[in-house]
């Protein structure tokens, strides 16, 4: 009988949180309907809130059958019964703070866009906010949780006793890891590096996908996942090319010939970047940046949403252009001239008659500005001779 009444108890207090629970549920659900931005509330808190009103159900029907008479074992169950509620209470707050997450990064991408830097921000420093925050729940649940028991209560005293010492081994033992906590809180909050950021650390390129308190996860264009020490960015120089803008820039570069007919090859990488999915249509151009030393070097550039975009979109244009290059205009290929000396240099007596004309031009130039009075300035002449000429002109007329 009294196995019997423990089992009836149990269950009546397991259909109770139930009830609790699916009541709950509902509610949030009717909520929901109502309004479409709270559905991450109810995926959030519909397991949490479950379990724990189903284990607190449950746990009070039989503490309630087991009151009168009490049995030997029912301090031991009410304790692991208040160990469960703690840790379902933890799991309870960590929905919440998840939920909080959702909402307030929701509304900046409602306002802001999922493009700007100001949602980016947000997503991030709230990202980490909420890790610090779930480490100090569940830092607190388990405390709690151990705390109920005496033995661990009388040595908790005694560390509190000896908490000088204790804190400073501590410290030094768990150096490494605290100043990369303290390094991933700086990242989030300094506005350095933004989830979604396009970096280069350490020659490599590639997006920040994750935040933590102690690790940023960078992925590369290849598919590939760097795990960096948040102190590597703290302590280290690194490229971010997002900083500012969300959408990003990448140049193609070309080393073509003098011929290469620039505005032709403009319109056909207008035509090439418009049909292509992988452009934001925000940014397209190309232009001549170099002509010297042989050939002409053109940098087309274009923009993309994202970096695997702006990889790929790269590479799409580099091999279309040098296919169009190939088809219709051969020509302005880079080639190297060779052409024989047709022009010698004149004997150095002509060079130095120059250069002694060009200086006394010059100087009566000079005088003439000076005295504001209009003089002829030749060279002298012999009796019956034609005046001389210079040697670029002698050249010339040959």
């Amino acid at each position: 009988m009294e196995l019997l009444t423990l089992v009836v108890y149990a269950v009546a207090g397991f259909l109770a949180g139930t009830a609790l629970s699916i009541t709950i549920s509902v509610v949030m659900s009717f909520i929901v309907r109502r309004r479409k931005g709270l559905a991450f509330v109810s995926r959030r808190l519909k397991v949490p809130q479950r379990l724990l009103f189903t284990l607190a159900g449950t746990g009070l029907g039989v503490a309630i059958a087991t009151a009168d008479p009490e049995p030997t074992w029912r301090p031991l169950f009410m304790q692991g019964l208040l160990i469960v509620i703690i840790l379902a209470g933890a799991y309870l707050g960590t929905g919440v703070i998840k939920a909080v997450e959702d909402g307030i990064v929701a509304g900046a991408r409602e306002e802001e866009g999922t493009d700007t830097s100001r949602f980016r921000r947000v997503r991030t420093q709230m990202q980490v906010v909420a890790r610090v925050l779930i480490a100090v729940l569940w830092t607190i649940a388990l405390g709690w949780a151990l705390f109920t028991f005496p033995a661990l209560r009388t040595l908790g005293a005694s560390l509190f006793a000896s908490a000088g010492l204790l804190s400073i081994v501590a410290g030094l033992a768990a150096q490494s890891t605290l100043s990369n906590v303290f390094a991933g809180m700086q990242l989030a909050f300094s506005d350095a590096l933004r989830v979604g950021d396009l970096v280069v650390f350490d020659g490599e390129m590639g997006t920040v996908e994750e935040i933590t308190l102690t690790y940023v996860v960078v992925g590369t264009w290849d598919q590939r996942r760097w795990i960096v020490p948040s102190t590597s960015f703290t302590t280290q120089a690194f490229e971010n090319w997002t900083r500012g803008q969300a959408h990003l820039y990448g140049t193609v570069e070309f080393d073509l010939d003098w011929l290469v007919p620039v505005e032709a090859m403009r319109v056909e990488l207008h035509h090439i970047v418009e049909a292509s999915p992988l452009w934001d249509r925000k940014t397209v151009s190309l232009q001549v940046t170099d002509a010297t030393g042989g050939p002409v070097r053109l940098y087309a550039v274009v923009s993309a949403a994202s970096s695997g975009d702006l990889w790929d979109l790269r590479c799409h244009v580099r091999e279309e252009l040098i296919s169009w290059v190939q088809r219709h205009a051969l020509y302005a290929l880079p080639r190297t001239r060779l052409e024989p000396e047709t022009t010698p240099a004149p004997p150095i007596e002509e060079r130095d008659e120059f250069v002694d004309q060009m200086v006394t031009e010059y100087e009566a130039e000079k005088a003439q500005a000076e005295s504001g009075i209009e003089t002829a300035v030749m060279p002298a002449v012999r009796q019956g001779e034609a005046p001389p000429r210079p040697w670029f002109q002698a050249l010339r007329d040959r």
